[in-house]
């Protein structure tokens, strides 16, 4: 049974995590801008400086859950990530305000690790991890779509401290509902100190880097859109294509699903290319949420079924690294275009999409046909 009650924690704890981190990026962003007077570009550098910190633990992750207590490892790094948000209204520096941004992108990047890769495999029956990657990974999106939209509207209620003390708050609520799984004992093994385990699959990482265009267009958006009803829009989208996967349980021909995803996606940044304000906006965001979805469907598709039997917590990291890395990068992407570019951010998130489309279609769909045929 896959939703047994500690899936159903790890699932209800991820979606808190995910707001509360994803809530602090258009929260520092402005703050970066108002109380320090920095250019755009420059806030969105030490937003994004997040998803290069994520890869720092990396090479130690093997070694940090199959030498101490699992929950142990999620718990405290979930503390440690509250404690440093709070930090923020004190720091007397921009490089100070960067430093913390990398250590919560390193937390944040053991505490990846931590569930999706490890807990939630280990509290998974055998037969239904790749379904289990899947929710999880839904829930992720759910959380951040949740962090955003909070982290728009909240300033509009509460103080910047006060918000990150909410921020914290959902933080130590996840850190409770981790305490409450249930985990085999695993004796300690006798393991180097650094390895590329539960780091990064490099079998999967080609199709990783074609994925990261659904994050990069999406991470783009966070920064050129700042209407909370536009991502219940996409959120709507994403629970659409969910609708569709579930009627059609067969999975589609993958290059037919990438093209669809990509033609939807392509459409939606067409009609913010024409407009981005009223029904034409929320259109678009119906539009990206399903063609995203579509698109994701099949990434992730990739990114569970090319991984060998005990690779799997390895491939899924990579997936959740390249994810997030995209999404920073799209940040700083839609930034440099609006200030320092041409302007068009649509347009580059366009040419973006085309190009990730067009990578698939020519080179990808074989590499994981070949492959994942050798797995069986």
């Amino acid at each position: 049974m896959l939703w047994n009650r500690n899936f159903s924690l790890l699932i209800a704890a991820n979606i808190l995590l995910y707001i509360a981190v994803y809530m602090l990026f258009p929260l520092i962003h402005q703050w970066m801008i108002q109380a320090w007077s920095c250019t755009g570009l420059q806030a969105a550098g030490v937003t994004a400086v997040f998803g290069i910190a994520l890869f720092l633990p990396g090479a130690f992750n093997n070694y940090l859950v199959d030498t101490f207590s699992r929950k142990n490892v999620c718990t405290r790094s979930m503390a440690l990530l509250a404690l440093v948000g709070i930090l923020y209204p004190y720091v007397t520096s921009v490089g100070m305000v960067a430093l913390l941004r990398i250590l919560q992108g390193a937390l944040f990047g053991i505490v990846l690790m931590a569930t999706g890769s490890t807990l939630v495999i280990d509290v998974t029956p055998s037969n239904k991890r790749n379904e289990a990657n899947r929710v999880f990974t839904w829930s992720s999106i759910i959380g951040m779509l949740g962090g955003i939209i909070v982290g728009i509207e909240g300033g509009n209620y509460l103080s910047f401290t006060s918000l990150l003390y909410v921020s914290a708050f959902l933080c130590a609520v996840s850190i409770v509902l981790v305490s409450m799984v249930r985990v085999c004992f695993r004796a300690p093994l006798d393991l180097p100190l650094c390895s590329f385990d539960r780091f990064i699959l490099f079998r999967t990482l080609l199709p990783g880097v074609n994925m990261m265009t659904v994050p990069v267009v999406l991470g783009m958006l966070f920064i050129m859109i700042s209407n909370a009803f536009f991502y219940l829009c996409i959120g709507c989208g994403f629970l659409i294509y969910l609708f569709i996967r579930q009627v059609f349980t067969s999975p589609m021909n993958g290059r037919l699903q990438i093209l669809i995803g990509q033609l939807l996606t392509g459409a939606g940044l067409v009609v913010l290319c024409g407009s981005d304000t009223g029904e034409s906006l929320y259109g678009a965001g119906l539009l990206l949420g399903l063609g995203l979805g579509f698109s994701i469907g099949q990434f992730l598709r990739m990114m569970i079924l090319l991984p060998l039997h005990c690779e799997r917590g390895t491939g899924y990291h990579t997936y959740q690294l390249l994810w997030e890395t995209g999404i920073m990068l799209g940040v700083w992407i839609s930034q440099y275009a609006c200030e320092a570019g041409n302007g068009k951010p649509y347009q580059v998130a366009l040419g973006i999409c085309i190009a990730g489309f067009l990578f698939y279609q020519a080179y990808i769909h074989r590499y994981f046909m070949k492959h994942y045929q050798t797995n069986k």
